[in-house]
């Protein structure tokens, strides 16, 4: 298991603070459950599609450059230990 004895590191937010934490809060959720890069985007994606309505995108990987369109205040981007998560809704 990857471990989550981490803190966040925010790089850049356009989000509530409170929306911020639950990204931060369901990101370690996903960290403990999950090895898979793959799987741990999945279940992010599928707990803000529930609780903040469909579309969103979530990326996690340790090496990678974005460039996204995103609705305003929907928009995270951060570290947990090593791990970079990239989340956002669009569409």
């Amino acid at each position: 298991m990857m471990s989550t004895d981490k803190k966040a590191v925010v790089k850049n937010a356009d989000m509530s603070e409170e929306m911020q934490d639950d990204a931060i809060n369901t990101s370690i959720q996903a960290l403990d459950k999950y090895n898979i890069e793959k799987d741990i985007a999945a279940f992010i994606k599928k707990e803000f599609d529930k609780k903040y309505n469909p579309t969103w995108h979530c990326i996690v990987g340790r090496n990678f450059g974005s460039y996204v369109t995103h609705e305003t205040k929907h928009f995270i981007y951060f570290y947990l230990g090593q791990v970079a998560i990239l989340l956002f809704k669009s569409g």
